[in-house]
């Protein structure tokens, strides 16, 4: 092999390198779009599901003769659970995270579906394109949780002590504070 073949050949791989990285690179990142948005997702529903059991519960409750006296106490507390699915709401958030989950369970589909051989430049240049649009529609994220997310794809990954563990206490409040 002449030395301008050589060189030819080293900047082919150095080539198949960049695009096999940044496909690598974006396929993570989505992964980890994926499992945040499932998360809140789930927080969104749970909260849901908790806050009309309580204001079911509260509104049953007025059908017992002790409860009569607490009447005022009662009727307020469902009224403050109605007013913060109301405000908050949590069946459209939950619905909107479910949609970005999708979306970026999509874009791994995509990624997954183009074999190593078929790899180019302007493929992954569309998928990184593809993962900034569905940034740009995500509302921002909570720190802690996306570090949680992190970690859990580098497990999956198999780099467990690519993103330390987060503090329990962390943790516990992950889905009410970034």
């Amino acid at each position: 092999m002449t030395e301008a073949q050589t060189s030819q050949q080293a900047l082919e791989d150095a080539r198949a390198d960049a695009v096999w990285a940044a496909r690598c690179a974006v396929l993570r990142n989505a992964w980890v779009q994926v499992r945040y948005h499932r998360r809140r997702q789930r927080f969104f529903d749970l909260v849901d599901k908790l806050t009309k059991s309580f204001t079911v519960l509260l509104g049953a409750s007025l059908l017992g003769q002790e409860l009569k006296t607490l009447l005022p106490y009662v009727a307020s507390a469902i009224s403050a659970l109605g007013l913060l699915a109301l405000v908050f709401g949590y069946g459209d958030r939950k619905q909107a995270h479910k949609e970005l989950a999708e979306q970026a369970a999509n874009l791994v589909a995509s990624i997954e579906a183009v074999p190593a051989g078929q790899l180019n430049a302007a493929g992954t240049a569309l998928w990184g394109a593809e993962y900034a649009r569905l940034c740009a529609k995500t509302p921002p994220p909570l720190k802690t949780l996306m570090l949680i997310c992190e970690r859990e794809q580098s497990t999956a990954e198999g780099h467990p002590d690519h993103v330390p563990m987060q503090h329990w206490f962390k943790r516990f409040f992950a889905d009410f504070k970034s």
